[in-house]
Formats: structure tokens, sequence, C-alpha cells
């Protein structure tokens, strides 16, 4: 009979994250093609900045644009994941507290719809790569390690950003503004590896330090750092994890109650 129940849940949350990528970009004339052009938009603007206007050459690896599209997209993923996650439970308080769905599906279905926009995405990687060419080696492995780390990640900040969104209006605006704090605490636009050595642990408290290492070491081998710092970063990344699911579950009783 649980099994049954399971199957019954994954069904509907399967049916419901269509029905939200559907509804998302039916408006659109160019529907799917949106998730490929803003991160598109985004990298090519960085690159003409900091390698046309500035000079990229001492910020990252070359070619430069491949460097930046690598880190751009999964950083897209992340914040917007994380800017929708603070409307989760908001977005749906009305079924909220009659919904035989487990409450936390509301921010899970948030999040697998996000993570199709970031698949959606990964053909401007092989457009970089292309435009570049430049290929990866035997470690583009680790890019689907990252992928899964940046999941989990997520998973805990969503439910810990979601459920004090819901209770504290203001929260929403704080996460606005550490969001475009750490676009420039977290290596995208440069190497990890021009962090002076004193500083490296400070910064691998990052998680985004390690995840964003981790893509890129595929096309870049040297970008590897010490293991002391994944160690931190997805140190901290586990601690997220067990925070978001410890502060739901604390405040689940209040959110069905006040939605």
């Amino acid at each position: 009979m649980l099994r049954v129940s399971i199957w019954r849940s994954r069904q509907a949350l399967f049916l419901l994250v269509r029905r939200d990528l559907s509804q998302k970009y039916r408006k659109l004339r160019l529907g799917y093609l949106w998730a490929i052009l803003e991160p598109l938009g985004m990298s090519v603007t960085m690159w003409f900045v900091f390698e046309i206007l500035l000079g990229g050459r001492d910020m990252g690896q070359q070619p430069y644009y491949l460097f930046l599209t690598v880190a751009i997209l999964p950083w897209w993923w992340f914040t917007s994941g994380i800017s929708s996650s603070t409307r989760a439970f908001v977005g749906f308080s009305r079924t909220l507290p009659v919904s035989v769905l487990p409450t936390q599906f509301s921010v899970v279905r948030v999040l697998i719809t996000r993570t199709f926009d970031f698949l959606f995405s990964l053909p401007l990687i092989v457009f970089a790569m292309l435009v570049t060419w430049t290929f990866p080696g035997i470690n583009i492995g680790f890019f689907l390690l990252a992928f899964l780390i940046q999941l989990v990640l997520m998973y805990g900040l969503s439910l810990l950003v979601a459920s004090w969104s819901f209770l504290v209006p203001d929260f929403a605006r704080i996460v606005r503004i550490i969001l475009r704090a750490a676009f420039y605490l977290s290596p995208v636009l440069y190497s990890l590896a021009l962090i002076p050595d004193e500083a490296r642990s400070a910064a691998a408290l990052n998680p985004l330090a390690g995840i964003l290492t981790l893509y890129r070491v595929g096309w870049w081998p040297e970008e590897h750092v010490a293991m002391t710092g994944y160690a931190i970063s997805f140190g901290v990344a586990l601690f997220f994890l067990i925070a978001g699911i410890v502060t739901f579950r604390r405040l689940e009783h209040r959110i069905l109650k006040e939605a």
C-alpha cells in the first residue's frame, strides 16, 4: 500500500513538473529556446566585458569564453533555483493544507523544473567547445559529480529558503542580496587558483567554489585544488542539506497552519 502511495506521488509530481514547464514557455514564441538564450546572453556579455574590454587572460583559463560558459550555466541554475524557492510555498499556499502530496513536494517541484532548465541549456557548452575548438579530457566525469553535489546543495538550501520565506516575507529580499554577493564570491568569472593561498580556506567555505571547480577540471585539469578545499566545500554543502531538512521539519506545521 505504501509503495502504491509513493508511486502515485511520483506520478503526480512528474505531471506537475511537466505542466509547469509547459505553462512557463507556452506564451513565449521561442518557447524552450529561452532556457538557452538567457544564459547565452549573460555569457557573451561577460566574455565581451572581461576578455575584450578588460582583458580576461589573467582571470581564468583560455579559451575564456568556454571557461565562463562552463561555470555560468551551473550558476544560472543555482540562482534561478534558489530565487524560485522563495516562492515555492507562497505560490501553492491555497492547496498546501488540502494536498495529498507531501508538503516538501512544492519545493521539489520547483527544483526539478529549474533542473530541466539547466539540462536544456547544456548545448551552450557544446556550442562554446565548437566555437573555441576545445574539448574535454578524461576528467569530464567530474562534471556529473559536480552536478549531483550541486543538486544536493540546492535541495537543502531550497527547503531552508522556502520555509523561512513563507513565514518571514522579508527573508526573500535577504536571499536576493546574498545571491548578488555570492556571484562575485564564487569563481564564476575567475579561477579559484587566483585566490591567494592564505585565503583558500575561507574561499572554500563557499560550497560553490569546489563545485564550479569540478565542472571545469574536465577541460582544465590544472584547475584542481587541494583535497582539503574540496572537503570543506562539500562539507558545507552537506551542512546545508541537513540544515534545510531539519528546518523544514520543524517549521512544517507552522507552514500548514498559516497557509
